[in-house]
């Protein structure tokens, strides 16, 4: 039974779902940011960018059409940034159940500032790190906060990871 599951789908099909899944959040949140004139905060702007990274693993699997190893191997990135996304997609949340007097304190420069006034290292700890910007709910998807949402497609993703390695487990021994 547990076997005929994890040949129900593809690889191809599972990473080229995981690309489409990436492509629609980045496609909701640039749409939010540049038509609702929602303003990502310096965490929204992490997690596009692991959307990102995740849709570009699963679009160049979803081509090649892994087989044996290759599927261990993209399964293993996609539940590796699905699990980084998962963790930053919760400290985001954190932050915005936070009390108003708790909230982080922000330095108020701008990311294109910050990025240009800072070493590298400290670029990236004060991105995710997370700013007050961070702890304010701009945008909700019916209801529903946007990282909300966010950490949903994250989980997904790294289930979606996880069925790769285990398929590719499964099929070793076959």
């Amino acid at each position: 039974m547990l076997k005929s599951f994890f040949q129900t789908f593809s690889p191809r099909l599972i990473l080229f779902l995981c690309f489409i899944l990436c492509t629609t959040a980045i496609g909701y949140a640039l749409y939010s940011q540049f038509i609702d004139n929602a303003e990502p905060c310096p965490l929204c702007i992490a997690q596009r960018v692991v959307y990102f990274l995740i849709g570009l693993i699963a679009l160049i699997g979803a081509i090649q059409g892994p087989k044996k190893f290759g599927c261990y191997i993209y399964g293993l990135l996609v539940t590796l940034f699905g699990g980084g996304g998962v963790a930053m997609a919760h400290h985001h949340i954190y932050l915005q159940n936070l009390p108003p007097d708790q909230w982080p304190m922000s330095c108020g420069m701008p990311l294109e500032v910050q990025f240009q006034q800072l070493p590298l290292t400290g670029f990236i700890h004060t991105v995710l790190s997370g700013s007050a910007e961070c702890a304010m709910i701009d945008w909700t998807v019916l209801g529903v906060s946007g990282v909300k949402i966010s950490l949903a497609g994250f989980i997904l993703l790294t289930f979606a990871g996880i069925y790769l390695i285990i398929q590719r487990m499964i099929n070793q021994r076959a």
